[in-house]
């Protein structure tokens, strides 16, 4: 039995220093590179209707799209762990969907694989439309402002040249779970396939995670995404990189014992290694943070109602409906700070699959 967990780390080693080298190498042969922050914004954004109603404060959670957050969570035990969602943000600008759903090998490995799409819709495209005029907005003047490139007083763009661009993003994550001294650890493998326009990027990152409970009806976890930076290479063969965040969550369930009511509190914190922004809600050093907050009122485990705070500043609300074997949630999202943005509207489900399985099978 020893010789044969022996061999099983070993395993687990060998292919993580397989994915360390492969990122190694990948950094040093891209050497046209640069950092950006919003490379992997398709992993921020995502999420179903029940985490995004509590502002995806999901690092401590066992929610089934957790994983997102923090690979170290076990869904595999929660029956209803099939999860389906789609949002439509910004006034139905941007579209959405998710799928999750984890299983367990032959080995007894817990696995989970999620699948994320992002599609933006006629985007104008304002290259070469500018009737650079100058201030008089008449040609051949040799006025003030003609032919220098920018959008004076007096010009305009030629809207009847007007083209559009689509853009789509496909995600795609594979996350493993094991025990170790009581401490639950993940690691994830995640992939990003991106299109805009006539272009095309790929790329690849690495996630770890940790979670233990300490305490009764409590949790803790912790996670760092793209610990070894990030990389989307395009078609131009440019690299995007990414750097590294931390973050640390913690969860907290109340029931009351007289009524059939149950309090989930949660709160995480990120923090982005030597990156700042105006919108950090805090900073140490060079690097820059954000909090989210959420929390969930479950009445005899069949009708929830949520709140939350996201790390964008986001708030939202929410609502969710339980069976046996299925449950269907709602979440509005409004940004405060633009209301001009419009709201986010989530509609998410999660069913247990033996259940669908044998209804197909009927």
């Amino acid at each position: 039995m020893k010789n044969s967990q022996f061999s099983i780390v070993n395993l687990k080693g060998g292919i993580l220093k397989y994915i360390l080298t492969l990122f190694l190498l990948f950094n040093i042969l891209f050497a046209q590179s640069g950092w950006t922050k919003y490379g992997w914004q398709i992993y921020q954004n995502a999420g179903d209707a029940r985490s995004i109603a509590m502002g995806n404060t999901a690092i401590a959670d066992d929610n089934g799209i957790s994983v997102l957050w923090n690979p170290a969570v076990n869904t595999v035990e929660n029956y209803r762990n099939l999860t389906y969602g789609h949002q439509s943000r910004f006034a139905g600008i941007i579209q959405s969907d998710l799928i999750s759903f984890p299983f367990n090998s032959k080995k007894d490995r817990t696995f989970n694989i999620l699948l994320l799409h992002e599609s933006v819709t006629k985007i104008p495209n304002t290259q070469n439309l500018l009737l650079d005029w100058g201030l008089d907005g008449v040609p051949n003047t040799g006025d003030i402002g003609e032919n220098n490139g920018y959008l004076d007083e007096g010009e305009r763009l030629d809207n009847e040249d007007m083209s559009y661009f689509n853009q789509h993003q496909v995600g795609i994550q594979l996350s493993s779970q094991f025990v170790i001294n009581e401490f639950q650890l993940g690691v994830a493998v995640k992939s990003l396939f991106h299109t805009l326009g006539d272009h095309f990027g790929s790329g690849i990152g690495l996630d770890i995670g940790m979670g233990k409970s300490f305490w009764n009806n409590s949790n803790i976890g912790f996670s760092i995404h793209n610990l070894i930076p990030g990389m989307i290479v395009w078609d131009s063969g440019f690299t995007e990189l990414s750097k590294p965040s931390i973050l640390v969550g913690i969860s907290q369930a109340v029931s009351l014992s007289k009524v059939p009511i149950e309090l989930i509190m949660l709160s995480d914190v990120i923090l982005n290694v030597s990156d700042q922004s105006l919108s950090d809600d805090f900073h140490f050093g060079s690097s820059g943070g954000n909090w989210r907050v959420g929390a969930e009122i479950s009445y005899n485990k069949k009708v929830n109602i949520r709140l939350g705070r996201s790390q964008y500043g986001f708030y939202s609300t929410g609502l969710g409906i339980s069976w046996t074997n299925f449950e269907l949630n709602y979440a509005y999202q409004l940004n405060l700070k633009s209301i001009d943005l419009g709201t986010n509207h989530v509609i998410s489900f999660t069913l247990n699959p033996k259940w669908l399985i044998n209804r197909v099978k009927q």
